[in-house]
C-alpha cells in the first residue's frame, strides 16, 4: 500500500467532513456540554460519521480514533486519528477559524497528515519524508530568528489549573516576543507555523487528535516540535511547542 492511497483517502474524507460544516454553519443544530467550557454540536458527529464511513470503507482492517467516540481495543499496527471538528467552540458561536484533521499513523508514528480548513479551502497535507504541502503549494517555517519579530500563537485549555499555566507563560513571553495570537483550533495552529505565518504555537494539555497530523504538516515544513522538556513530541504527550526552530529554546524557556 503506498502513501499516496492513504493521502487521498484522508484528503477525500476531510473535504467531505468541511463540504458539511459549510452547509451547517448558519443551521439550527444542537449543541451538547461534555464539560465545563467543553462543547458537542451535532456537527461535530455529523463530520465524524462522514470521515469514518470512507475510511471504514477503504481501510476495513485499520483502527479508528475519534475525539467524540471511545476507541475500540486495537487490532492494527495501522490507526487513524480523527478530529472531525477542531476549534468546536469557534464554530459554534460562528468564529471561523476551524478544521478537520485526520492522520493516519503506524506504529503510533504519523505517516500521512491531513488539516482542512473549509471557509478558505486550505487544505495542508504531508507524508512522511515527502514535504508539507497548501494547496499543492510547498510549505517552509519562517526564517525570523528574533523573538521581538515573532507571533506566538497558543491556545487554552478547559481545565482551570492549566488555564493558570497558560497565563503564567503569557506573563513570561510577554515583554520578550512581537506579539501573540489565540488559535482556537489546535488543529490549525501548527499549521501556521508550517506555512512561515507565525513563529511558535504552544498547547498544554493536547489530546492525540488534536496534533497527530498538525505536528506532521510542521516537521515536514521544517519545524522544530517538543515537549517543554525538550523531549520530541509523541501523540501521548500533552504538552507540545511547535516552532521554527530558530527560537525554539528560547521559547520554550519562557514558557516553561
Amino acid at each position: 500500500m503506498t502513501y499516496d492511497k492513504f493521502l487521498q483517502t484522508a484528503i477525500e474524507a476531510a473535504r467531505a467532513a468541511g463540504q458539511i460544516m459549510r452547509e451547517q454553519m448558519h443551521q439550527t443544530y444542537r449543541v451538547q456540554h461534555k464539560g465545563p467550557r467543553d462543547l458537542l454540536t451535532e456537527v461535530d458527529m455529523m463530520t465524524e460519521e462522514a470521515i469514518v464511513r470512507i475510511l471504514s470503507a477503504r481501510f476495513p482492517d485499520h483502527d479508528i480514533l475519534t475525539e467524540e467516540t471511545e476507541a475500540p481495543p486495537r487490532r492494527s499496527r495501522y490507526c487513524w486519528i480523527i478530529d472531525p471538528l477542531d476549534g468546536t467552540n469557534n464554530y459554534a458561536h460562528g468564529y471561523p477559524v476551524f478544521s478537520t484533521s485526520i492522520a493516519l499513523t503506524l506504529d503510533d508514528e504519523s505517516l500521512v497528515g491531513v488539516v482542512y480548513e473549509p471557509l478558505r479551502d486550505w487544505l495542508f497535507h504531508a507524508r512522511r519524508g515527502g514535504g508539507a504541502y497548501l494547496n499543492g503549494e510547498p510549505l517552509q517555517v519562517s526564517a525570523v530568528g528574533q523573538l521581538t519579530e515573532a507571533l506566538i500563537t497558543l491556545d487554552w485549555s478547559c481545565d482551570l489549573q492549566t488555564r493558570a499555566r497558560v497565563v503564567a507563560a503569557i506573563g513570561r513571553l510577554a515583554d520578550h516576543v512581537g506579539t501573540m495570537r489565540v488559535a482556537g483550533s489546535a488543529a490549525l495552529a501548527p499549521c501556521y507555523v508550517a506555512a512561515g505565518w507565525c513563529e511558535g504555537y504552544f498547547h498544554l494539555s493536547l489530546k492525540p487528535w488534536d496534533a497527530a497530523a498538525a505536528v506532521l504538516i510542521a516537521r515536514e515544513a521544517g519545524a522544530t516540535a517538543t515537549t517543554l522538556e525538550g523531549r520530541l513530541w509523541q501523540l501521548d504527550d500533552p504538552d507540545c511547542l511547535v516552532s521554527n526552530g530558530l527560537l525554539h529554546e528560547p521559547l520554550r524557556g519562557l514558557i516553561r
